[in-house]
């Protein structure tokens, strides 16, 4: 439970302190004194986003603490500790201490037991602290899509919801992997014959080495120069030759053949020198010997082929083209590309084993999100029958005599893309929380058929339905607190006393904090307070105090006659409370 929130710098707060008690704790006042301020702030304390616009005027920052007494909640306890996981807070004390901090630099500060946590850790574990039920949440009845989590949340199918979800999602992905893979497969055949075809191009063109092209040029370069050729390796063989009648000046040979006879000379004065050197022009004369005559059988090959030629500048022709037509700036690129090609084939074609493989997939995936779906729908058709019963119970002590509730369960169709499958020849579509569309529905009077909640139920009427409902649901959860903002909107009366009664009795189970303008429901409080707004230093602040059993009764008497308390008035309030304490 609750012990003590304070609340510092925040909209018309300055800094106040307040001190719940277990039981019914009741908040009264005038309209826009700030009660709501209050439950904004501890809305704000256990997880909601907070704003700059909440910090009070000429203040730099807002800061809210929390002290909830966890002691002798194990299941509470464990919860929390799940939540926070690693995160370092110490759960071993008896107080679990949330601070907040809004600052108007943007730089809030969340603190749980003086660890800093994150808003999304904080929002989590508010979330099992208190159960916050605004003005305004009862309209949540009259919206059919959120019946459902109220059947559920009764019947703690938490855990098959969740592995409903998670199959959804799963489904939902490999759904989505086949939709890519089937338009690829629309125009797979387009894109194989394309693909094919240049295959084809590639492999009449017969392109194997990879210094062909270079040696094609070098081959052109050669047909296209041959007498020029000719005469420069005729150049080198007379330039190695020994000179003849025919030729003009001497040889390579010759001269070697000069050099050769010095140094024999020369051996006469330096034998070591001459030998050494006599062997090394030998070597050279037989290497000038075989170079001439590989020029003489090279000129002997040179000759001008034009049909050769042309094959040539066929050939290069051929290639490119093929460079050109698939924009590739060298032969070896052209050469890789026929390999991208053989592997981009064989890619799409291997679609319909995957596609074979991922429908498999799917199906199983489909078939157990089907068998937990129903499984849940039966559940959610057990519980419906108790809960509505429970409902009714907790109608008729709430001055609803005559009501018959039901929760009406049908099956959701499917429409375009759903999901879905079939059952005595109907199709039934899963989404991500089963197959069931619920809604409550509701007869007030005798002979009249139940029809749904919002063509039915008046505003205090739909607010009695949900404080049944949150008792019933009450008795399931683990959260300690639940704050009521108004729930008494469209009551009076005896009915307002009977609303009084229910929130004192889920008080003994749960803290209960409850915002009310009957005094009715103020009369059963274990704790009351007043919030008031003053002005102190010309500035509006919104205070509360603790009230006193006279205090209390004053309280009540002002919400009885208005702000002339009469002494018939103080009677009543008096009168009041005893009844409620009987009760």
């Amino acid at each position: 439970m609750i012990t003590t929130l304070k609340i510092k710098n925040y909209a018309l707060i300055r800094d106040i302190e307040i001190n719940f008690s277990k039981g019914l704790n009741i908040l009264t006042g005038e309209t826009g004194a700030g009660k709501s301020i209050i439950i904004g702030a501890l809305n704000i304390a256990v997880g909601e986003r907070g704003y700059t616009e909440n910090i009070r005027t000429g203040e730099e920052k807002a800061e809210i603490e929390v002290i909830f007494d966890i002691k002798n909640n194990k299941d509470l306890y464990e919860k929390l500790k799940e939540i926070a996981g690693n995160t370092g807070i110490d759960f071993e004390l008896e107080q679990l201490i949330i601070k907040r901090e809004i600052s108007r630099s943007g730089k809030g500060r969340i603190y749980i037991n003086n660890t800093a946590v994150s808003l999304n850790i904080l929002e989590k574990i508010g979330n099992y602290l208190v159960d916050i039920h605004g003005q305004h949440e009862h309209q949540s009845l009259l919206k059919p899509e959120l019946h459902i989590d109220f059947l559920d949340s009764y019947g703690k199918v938490y855990d098959i919801r969740h592995q409903i979800l998670n199959l959804y999602n799963k489904l939902t992905v490999i759904n989505n992997e086949l939709k890519k893979i089937y338009e690829v497969e629309k125009d797979k055949q387009e894109k194989l014959d394309i693909i094919n075809y240049r295959l084809n191009e590639l492999k009449m063109a017969d392109l194997k080495e990879p210094d062909e092209y270079e040696n094609l040029i070098t081959e052109r370069i050669k047909q296209v120069n041959t007498e020029t050729i000719k005469n420069i390796v005729n150049n080198i063989i007379i330039s190695l030759m020994p000179s003849s009648i025919d030729i003009e000046g001497e040889g390579a040979l010759d001269l070697l053949a000069k050099a050769k006879k010095n140094i024999i000379e020369l051996e006469k004065y330096d034998n070591k020198i001459a030998k050494e050197n006599q062997l090394l022009i030998e070597e050279t004369m037989i290497k000038i010997s075989e170079m001439k005559e590989y020029f003489i059988n090279y000129l002997n090959s040179i000759d001008f082929d034009k049909n050769y030629l042309n094959k040539i500048e066929s050939r290069i022709e051929l290639i490119e083209d093929l460079m050109r037509k698939f924009k590739k700036s060298n032969f070896s690129e052209l050469l890789s590309y026929s390999k991208e090609l053989e592997k981009e084939k064989e890619q799409i074609e291997l679609n319909e084993e995957l596609i074979k493989q991922k429908e498999e997939e799917k199906n199983k995936i489909l078939k157990e999100l089907t068998n937990l779906s129903i499984k849940l729908s039966e559940i959610r058709c057990e519980k419906a029958i108790e809960l509505s019963k429970k409902i009714e119970n907790e109608l008729k002590e709430l001055g609803i005599s005559k009501a018959i509730f039901k929760i009406n369960i049908t099956y959701k169709e499917p429409i375009d893309d759903d999901f879905f499958f079939i059952h005595n020849n109907k199709k039934i579509k899963i989404s991500d929380n089963g197959i069931d569309n619920v809604e409550f529905l509701i007869s007030l009077n005798p002979g009249e058929e139940v029809k749904p909640l919002v063509k039915i139920a008046s505003g205090g009427e739909i607010s009695r339905i949900m404080l049944a409902i949150k008792n019933i649901l009450s008795e399931t959860d683990v959260i300690p607190v639940m704050v009521f903002d108004e729930i008494d909107i469209g009551v009076s009366g005896k009915i307002a006393s009977d609303v009084g009664a229910k929130l004192y009795a889920i008080s003994k189970k749960k803290q209960i904090i409850c915002i009310t303008h009957l005094p009715q429901i103020a009369s059963y409080s274990d704790k009351h307070f007043c919030v008031e707004k003053i002005i102190s230093g010309n500035k509006t602040e919104t205070n509360i105090k603790e009230l006193s059993r006279n205090d209390k009764i004053k309280e009540i008497a002002r919400l009885i006659s208005g702000e002339k308390i009469t002494d018939a008035s103080i009677k009543s309030a008096e009168e009041l409370i005893n009844s409620a304490r009987k009760q």
